[in-house]
This record gives C-alpha cells, sequence and structure tokens, in this order.
C-alpha cells in the first residue's frame, strides 16, 4: 500500500509540474491493443481475463473483457507482445508475436472455444490486418527496411519518405552550419513544406529559425520505427497540416544485441566532373560512415539500455571557378575591352558630355590607392578566358559524431519510465577561394565560407502510470538545443579600416571584423562575400505533455494538454537585397565608366570604376543589440472519444484547441520600423 500511495503521489506531483511549465505539441509515444473476445455461436464473451506480456522486457498488463466482450490496452509501449485470454469454461487462447507500433491500434480479436481451461489454443501467427479502428492516414517505415534498402551518403531515415505516396522526393537544403543534421526537406500532398510535424520519442525536432527543416536527425541504426501521418488526423496529434512524423528509438531488451558497420565513398567511384580544366585528374574525395549498436539490460526484466554512434568523415579536395581581372586590367588598362571607357571626372553628374579614356587606359595617378592593394592581392587568372577564367582549389573538411541513447525503466507493475538523450556535434572548414583575400566559399556542398562547429542536443524523459484497468495517465517532458557557430577567416581583424584605412568600416565588436565585401559586375566577390555572416545561435525548446486515458465500457476517452516553448537567440548581422554586412561594404557597377545614352557598358566598366575608387552603392549593418531574441509559447489542449459502438463500427469523435500568442523579444515586445514617420514602435510600451 505504501508502494502504491507513492506512486500516485510522485504522477501527480509531475502532472502538476506540467502543467505549470511551458513546453510542445502533442505527441503520441505509444500504441494501443483491442479487440473483441466471442465465443463459438459468435455471443459476446464477458469478464474474461486478457493478459498481454512483452517478448523483450517481460511486462505484463491485464484487464476483462466488458459487457459486450470488447477489451482496449491503451498506452502500450511500442514491441513485440503475447496475448492470452482466460475464462472459466473455455479453453485458454494465445497468441504470440503481436506487434504494437507508436500511433497505431493493433486489433487482436478473439474466438473461445468450450473446453477446460488448462487447454491451450496457440495462434503462433496471422496475416496482418488493415488498420481499422482509425480512419487516419498513415504509413510506417521499420528497422527491417532501413536494414534492406539502401540510403544515401548520410544514412538519413527521411531519404525513404520518396517511397511513400504524396510526398516529393526530398531533397538537401541550407549550408553545414545552418543545417549540420543536413536534414531534407519535403512537400506532403501539396502543402506547404513549413508545417509538417516531426518529432523523436515525443520531442519536438523542428528548427525554430527555419521549420521546414528537423534539427537532428538521429542515426539510421538507432531508429526502431517511423510513423507518418498524413490526412485525417486524431485530436490528440496537432500541429501538422503537411505530415505528423513520429521517430521511435530503440530500447533494449533482456537478450543482448550488438552490431557494427563502415561504409565507404572515394573518387573512384565518382564520374569526372564534367567542366574540369584539361590535364585535371578527378579531385579527391573520401567519405567515411561508421559506427555501431548496443542494448541489454542493466536488470533482468526492470532495467534496459542502448546505445548507438555515427561518424561521419568528409574529406575532399573541393574546386571552385572565378572571374578575375587580367594583368592588363589590374594596371588600368582596358585595351581588351571593344568598348569605351569613359572619365568619370569629365561631364556632369547625370553622365553626360563625358570623354573616354585614351586607348582605354587609367592613367596610374588616377588609381585609388585602396584598390590598388585589393587589386595587387586579387590572383591572375590560370585559365585563358576573361570569364571563369580561375581555378581555385582547397581541401574541404567536414566531420559529424552522432548518438543516441535510452534506457527503459520498468518500476513495478504499473509504473514505467525511459529516458532518451540524443546529440550530434559537428565541424566544418570550407576554405574561401581566395585565401587571404577571402571571397567565396570552395566548397558548394558546405555552404558558408569559413570554420564551423556546434552541438545540436536532444532529450526526452517520459512516465506512464496505471491507476487501475481502466484510468492511465502518461507524461513527458522534451527538449532540444540547436547551438551553431559559424565564423569567416581574419575576423579578429579589422581589415576594412586598419589595412585599407577606409573610415566606416568595421566596429568595436568582433562579428564586425574581417574584410569590407567589394562586389563587381561579372567579377567575383573579393573580401568578404556574405551579408549574413558570422553567426553564433542557440535556439532552445521545451516540452511539458500530459495524457490521461479512461475507458468506460465501450468508450475510451483520451484527453490531455501540451504547452511549448521555443526561442531564438541570434548574433548575425543580416541584411537582404542590396545591403552590406556589418564589415561594411561596396558595389561597383560601370555607370560611372559609361556615357549616358551611349553603348552599354560591360565587365571592363565595373572594374575601371572600382580602380577609380567611385562605388555606385555602399553601406554597413549596424546590428542593436549584440544578440536579437525571439520567444514562443504554443498551448494545446484537446478531448477524444473512440467508442467502439459494435464489434465492426468504431467511432472517433475529438476536439482540440491550439493558441498561438504573438512572440516577443527576450524583454520586451516585438518592434516594428515605420519608415514614414522614422519611428519604432514595439508592443506593449507604444
Amino acid at each position: 500500500m505504501k508502494r502504491k500511495g507513492f506512486g500516485w503521489m510522485v504522477c501527480l506531483a509531475l502532472a502538476v509540474m506540467l502543467g505549470a511549465a511551458p513546453g510542445l505539441r502533442a505527441q503520441i509515444l505509444y500504441g494501443s491493443l483491442t479487440g473483441n473476445v466471442k465465443d463459438a455461436s459468435e455471443a459476446a464473451v464477458s469478464n474474461a481475463t486478457v493478459t498481454i506480456t512483452s517478448v523483450e522486457t517481460n511486462q505484463s498488463r491485464q484487464t476483462v473483457t466488458n459487457e459486450v466482450g470488447g477489451y482496449s490496452f491503451p498506452t502500450v509501449q511500442a514491441g513485440t507482445y503475447t496475448l492470452r485470454v482466460t475464462k472459466e469454461g473455455f479453453s485458454a487462447f494465445s497468441e504470440s508475436n503481436v506487434v504494437v507500433t507508436i500511433n497505431t491500434v493493433t486489433r487482436v480479436d478473439v474466438a473461445l472455444r468450450v473446453g477446460a481451461v488448462t487447454e491451450t489454443v496457440t495462434v503462433t501467427g496471422e496475416v496482418a490486418m488493415l488498420q481499422t479502428d482509425r480512419s487516419e492516414v498513415r504509413a510506417e517505415i521499420n528497422s527491417a527496411t532501413f536494414q534492406n534498402l539502401p540510403v544515401a551518403i548520410g544514412r538519413n531515415y527521411q531519404q525513404l519518405f520518396r517511397m511513400l505516396p504524396g510526398f516529393r522526393p526530398p531533397s538537401n537544403a541550407h549550408s553545414v552550419p545552418t543545417n549540420p543534421s543536413r536534414a531534407l526537406t519535403f512537400n506532403v500532398n501539396g502543402a506547404s513544406y513549413s508545417i509538417n510535424n516531426t518529432r523523436i520519442d515525443g520531442a519536438s525536432s523542428n528548427a525554430p529559425w527555419l521549420p521546414h527543416i528537423t534539427s537532428f536527425v538521429p542515426t539510421l541504426e538507432a531508429i526502431d520505427a517511423v510513423n507518418v501521418v498524413t490526412n485525417s488526423f486524431d485530436a490528440e496529434q496537432g500541429l501538422a497540416g503537411g505530415a505528423a512524423i513520429n521517430v521511435q528509438i530503440r530500447s533494449g531488451t533482456n537478450d543482448l544485441h550488438a552490431s557494427l558497420f563502415e561504409y565507404h565513398t572515394d573518387n573512384r567511384l565518382k564520374a569526372k566532373p564534367f567542366f574540369l580544366p584539361l590535364g585535371q585528374n578527378k579531385p579527391k574525395l573520401v567519405d567515411n560512415e561508421f559506427g555501431g549498436t548496443v542494448g541489454g539490460r542493466l536488470k533482468r526484466d526492470r532495467l534496459f539500455y542502448f546505445l548507438s554512434y555515427e561518424g561521419n568523415l568528409h574529406r575532399e579536395f573541393a574546386s571552385q571557378f572565378a572571374t578575375v581581372p587580367t594583368a592588363l586590367q589590374k594596371r588600368g588598362d582596358m585595351s581588351e575591352s571593344t568598348r569605351p571607357i569613359y572619365d568619370p571626372a569629365t561631364g556632369d553628374q547625370q553622365g553626360n558630355n563625358r570623354v573616354a579614356l585614351a586607348n582605354n587606359l587609367i592613367p596610374a595617378s588616377r588609381i585609388s590607392p585602396i584598390s590598388r592593394k585589393l587589386a595587387d592581392l586579387t590572383p591572375l587568372p590560370n585559365l585563358d578566358l576573361l570569364t571563369n577564367n580561375y581555378y581555385g582549389t582547397a581541401s574541404y573538411l567536414f566531420d559529424r559524431n552522432r548518438a543516441d541513447s535510452k534506457v527503459n525503466w520498468n518500476i513495478n507493475e504499473k509504473w514505467t519510465a525511459f529516458g532518451r538523450f540524443s546529440i550530434n556535434h559537428y565541424e566544418m572548414n570550407n576554405p574561401q577561394i581566395f585565401g587571404p583575400l577571402g571571397g567565396p566559399e570552395i566548397s558548394g556542398a558546405g555552404g558558408n565560407p569559413g570554420v564551423a562547429n556546434g552541438n545540436t542536443y536532444s532529450f526526452t524523459g517520459a512516465t506512464t502510470y496505471i491507476f487501475n484497468p481502466h484510468l492511465i495517465m502518461d507524461a513527458y517532458f522534451g527538449w532540444t538545443r540547436m547551438d551553431t557557430n559559424v565564423e569567416q577567416p581574419r575576423l579578429d581583424e579589422k581589415l576594412g579600416l586598419d589595412f585599407l584605412g577606409i573610415p566606416g568600416t568595421n566596429g568595436p565588436r568582433r562579428f564586425e571584423g574581417g574584410w569590407p565585401r567589394f562586389q563587381f559586375n561579372t567579377y567575383t566577390t573579393i573580401g568578404h562575400p556574405n551579408d549574413f555572416m558570422p553567426y553564433f545561435r542557440q535556439d532552445p525548446q521545451y516540452q511539458y505533455v500530459a495524457n490521461f486515458n479512461w475507458t468506460k465500457t465501450t468508450h475510451e476517452v483520451r484527453f490531455g494538454f501540451d504547452i511549448y516553448f521555443n526561442g531564438m537567440n541570434h548574433t548575425q548581422p543580416e541584411a537582404t537585397g542590396a545591403l552590406h554586412g556589418a564589415q561594411g561594404g561596396f558595389t561597383f557597377g560601370g555607370g560611372p565608366t559609361q556615357l549616358r545614352g551611349g553603348v552599354a557598358g560591360n565587365q571592363f566598366n565595373s572594374y575601371a570604376t572600382f580602380l577609380f575608387g567611385l562605388p555606385t552603392d555602399m553601406g554597413k549593418i549596424t546590428m542593436v543589440p549584440d544578440m536579437y531574441t525571439t520567444r514562443q509559447h504554443n498551448y494545446s489542449f484537446y478531448a477524444r472519444d473512440r467508442w467502439n459502438a459494435t464489434s465492426k463500427l468504431t467511432l472517433s469523435y475529438g476536439l482540440r484547441w491550439e493558441y498561438f500568442p504573438f512572440p516577443t523579444r527576450a524583454d520586451r515586445g516585438m518592434e516594428w520600423y515605420d519608415g514614414s514617420v522614422n519611428k519604432m514602435y514595439v508592443c506593449g510600451i507604444g
């Protein structure tokens, strides 16, 4: 009695804690097992004892059939079970290998024969039946599929969504630092790719900054099953307009299981790039994926563990084409141009009456000292062309280490719990094509130039308590945090201010360091190539969910709540369009060296404008404060009844209420700038 009271108190305390805290989305972590028991004349058998026993953990649950012969086991841990039915005057019935999966109702109807209880009718196998107790459109990918079908480099379970009806083939998205898990995007039934909802053992895995990707992708060997619902969602399953995806991580069993694997890919398995310059061999490529799993028991029938690790080591001799000025152009000799270069010091400001430079030569005395420094640092072409005339190479590195762990605890016959922790650590080095002078990244696969690293953490803690066969509570806490950092080389140098001597560039804060950006028509950007780097992000998510399952005769009522919080903490000076980053930037078009109404300019005109030191656009982001934040709280409540009206008719109906208040900053409301009156409005302040 003391243990029973203790369980009640712990579950009550947990429910109160969950109700008072911020959290995440409705989650279906478990499955259900239901059916009807009849005799040979098709009459319902009431008060029959029904017992299910887990093959993996030996955990048992028991109930009795109601007055119409129905039984139900809600909130069942996924796994394989043996079902046994006994009733005085009938032979016992036993069926093995009954598989229960997450977010699924498994039905096993039983026909009892008259006989002694000591006699047993055993069923060892049965053809899988259609899903008859839920109306949703769903699919499931199990561990056997992952083991038997080939998966592309990266070993991402989302690659297999291309097999499912209604899915656009998944594709990669964003740079490595923004998406270190290399999650894929996909549309479902024509809906937006931003309204899919993916959860791992209950914990939200969507990236707050980019909700169309997941923040964490488990190791392939760790996944037991992926349940995908694309239509007619249950009331418990909210916040999904495209697909609701539940990923279940494997658990340990009474038996020890382990595995090891390694996959190797190199340039010998790749075709020679079509645009590779003559005489160049296939560039080096080495990709190794390796790891293993182990799972078993810490205490028989009580405490179980599972561990999975996967390492990805990617090495690539990457290459990129760029357009750089010739030696003549760098000296101010534009004689290679078929069009005239006009002197910007002549004519009027609108470009009328300008005089062409003699022989298209810029006098050395007219070349800007700043432009001269940059021109001297710019490499010469290594291909005999005017465009795409520079073939740059450098070594690209992307290493990723992922691990998933899970502990299951059968505390007693009524109380179970599990905890899962996953981590993804990555490192990337993507050099810039012009080395010390910067420029774009050498590898398009990595996306952002520079050095990057970070960790993504994902955790679920869950518990289930059976008050009696008719009342069950399950609750869980989910936490995910995605940390990522990427910075371009030479960030700690104020190259625009100290080396080039350009007032207003760089700034006192570290993220304002490095090269300014210099853009030209046709020529490849030098210096800092982006208007959104560096960036340092820490994005947390919290989720608190509690559900209650109440069975009364032929009704199975389920109700509960989930509360979701996500936040973003970003240091990232970012702008769009023609704006430049925190280091400052300059654009050089051909206008200042063209004649108004004359022939159109070309790449020579824009580089001549640069040598004259006459930017056609310039700017700099001043980010205030150093870190910007968002805070979002979502609240959901639902109630649903599944009524087994007859042995052949099941009705499911319910209501779900979701409330999404407007986001805020960490310390105030959201702001909005009204440019027409030059005022900043802050929600809740004025």
